[in-house]
């Protein structure tokens, strides 16, 4: 029929049988037609089979391979024709090793009709009972079993020959392809589930999106790096896709193999913060607190620079539960209590870095006032100019003893028992630098109230200025303190006025770092000041205080003062 003459061995009778597969082979049938043998030829069936001529289709498929000629239209391929194809496969002996490769590579195109379309075998998978309780046919390109019939599975060993998944522990990747082709959240769920049972990941190189849900058939496909699977605050819903609120727990854990973070990044917190920023409003204790968490738990050097160069504003205190965002040049950290409550009097707006009130084991105030430093923020004491009398020739002034002022060991004693207490955790070299601070101050008294003026300059050009009088002053950076005399004369109120001043500079010049205590320790100085700081009057008020002094403390005082 193809009009070449050909030895009898290279020779195949037509029949029934070879009607599907001659309609995309080029066969070398004998030519029945009338301008040759004619159909006569068909009677010397066994004298053509003696002669070395094929007669029989299961004999014959060797031709196939060679021969085959697929249509570049798979749909004109009938479901006749593909299950006559599979038969070849089926009938070529395993002898025919070259035949079965090269039918096998003129199979590799998309002829095989899926409910994805005409694919590949390699692209195809083969659905059948034990795919049931997970996945549906519709859920990924498997052989159209509508249009094939039932007869498709009896092929599973040649279909599998032939590249098509018919296990259903290797269908991941093909499923996991034919995903974006979706829209229904049960489906995609479904397949989902699929791909976690069998551990599928994809490869770095092939990123794959997750599919974020809005309603049954509603949603959108979405970059990993858009995702996070918890958000425990609540507060990052605007910003990313938040999975757990998406899927069932049991899916979570597999959304982390996609490249989906657990929980949001230091990308996403400024984010979240430039989101405040620009919001241009108020904070809850809450957000603040989240935010501040996350950064000290993960802080350092790369998290500095970035806040650093990224953070244009900073939360300050406002006296209520809402906490305002102000230019990080415009707010200070309160390193000086005094100052503190003089500025907090003549600003406008706060001044004052935010902090948890009291402090919180997951936000240390000191870490926090430490991270406020290192990313830009000016400590009050170096920003405000001071002028008054350290500014003045202190030679016109009589300079005192300490004692002649009651710094004297018993203030020492009780100031030592007070910070030595647990709960202060203030180490041993700490506390006995903060009370040689007190040591080695010069005191100078002055007959006049002590006036200082004090000025702060803000981003804008504004400047604060305050002119404050009073009883005592402890410069701290130039070891001096200013008294106004006491006048013994005046009573028990003048005293008591006296006391009161002395012990809130004291403590809060000792306290510096530990605001939530300067109050206690204050009263407990004015009590010591009352008594004159008389030892043994200080140890009773210790007793009664449950406060001690520790032999590393002993030592020190012994050391400061000898000649007591």
């Amino acid at each position: 029929r193809i009009g070449v003459d050909k030895v009898p061995e290279d020779c195949i009778l037509f029949g029934s049988d070879w009607e599907c597969i001659s309609s995309i082979s080029l066969l070398p049938f004998v030519d029945d037609s009338e301008a040759r043998y004619g159909r006569d030829i068909h009677e010397y069936k066994d004298e053509l089979k003696s002669m070395g001529v094929t007669v029989t289709f299961e004999s014959g498929v060797k031709f196939v391979p060679a021969s085959l000629r697929l249509p570049e239209d798979p749909s004109v391929i009938t479901v006749p024709v593909a299950f006559s194809l599979l038969d070849c496969l089926r009938n070529l002996e395993t002898e025919h090793n070259d035949q079965i490769a090269t039918l096998r590579s003129k199979l590799a195109r998309k002829w095989m009709k899926t409910n994805a379309g005409y694919r590949s075998p390699d692209k195809c998978l083969l659905f059948g009972p034990q795919w049931n309780p997970l996945l549906q046919p519709e859920d990924g390109p498997f052989i159209d079993e509508n249009f094939y019939g039932s007869k498709i599975g009896s092929y599973k060993k040649e279909l599998k020959s032939l590249g098509v998944v018919v296990e259903i522990g290797d269908g991941c990747s093909l499923l996991a392809d034919y995903l974006d082709c979706h829209s229904s959240s049960v489906t995609i769920t479904r397949i989902y589930k699929y791909l976690s049972k069998f551990n599928w990941e994809p490869t770095k190189e092939d990123p794959r999106k997750i599919w974020i849900s809005n309603g049954d058939n509603d949603g959108e496909w979405v970059n990993p790096d858009d995702c996070v699977l918890h958000d425990k605050s609540g507060f990052f819903g605007l910003q990313l896709h938040v999975l757990e609120k998406h899927y069932d727990k049991e899916l979570i854990s597999f959304f982390s193999k996609l490249g989906v973070k657990s929980n949001p990044s230091l990308d996403d917190f400024l984010k979240l913060w430039k989101s405040w920023e620009d919001a241009d409003r108020s904070l809850s204790q809450s957000e603040c607190q989240t935010f501040w968490e996350f950064i000290v738990k993960h802080w350092s050097p790369r998290t500095e620079k970035f806040l650093s160069e990224n953070l244009s504003k900073l939360p300050v205190g406002s006296g209520s539960n809402k906490i305002l965002v102000l230019d990080k040049r415009d707010v200070f950290i309160a390193d000086d209590l005094y100052l503190k409550d003089l500025f907090e009097q003549s600003s406008s707006h706060p001044l004052f870095v935010w902090y948890p009130q009291p402090s919180l084991p997951s936000l240390p105030r000191q870490k926090l006032l430490e991270i406020y430093g290192k990313i830009g923020v000016r400590n009050l004491s170096e920003s405000v100019l001071k002028n008054g009398l350290s500014s003045v020739n202190c030679v016109g002034l009589e300079q005192v003893q300490p004692k002649e002022i009651f710094i004297r060991k018993g203030l020492f004693k009780l100031i030592l028992g007070f910070l030595a207490d647990p709960s202060l955790q203030m180490e041993v070299r700490t506390r006995h630098e903060a009370l040689k601070s007190l040591l080695d101050v010069s005191i100078f008294v002055t007959l006049e109230p002590i006036t200082m003026e004090y000025s702060l300059s803000l981003s804008s050009g504004d400047v604060l200025n305050m002119k404050v009088s009073r009883m005592m002053c402890w410069e701290r950076e130039n070891a001096k303190i200013f008294v106004q005399k006491l006048d013994k004369s005046g009573g028990y109120r003048c005293k008591l006025e006296f006391a009161t001043y002395f012990s809130e500079v004291v403590a809060e010049g000792i306290l510096r770092e530990k605001e939530d205590y300067v109050h206690q320790l204050a009263e407990l100085i004015k009590l010591g000041f009352i008594l004159e700081f008389d030892e043994a009057a200080v140890g009773f008020l210790m007793k009664t205080k449950n406060l001690q002094l520790f032999l590393e403390d002993e030592e020190f005082l012994s050391a400061a003062f000898t000649s007591e």
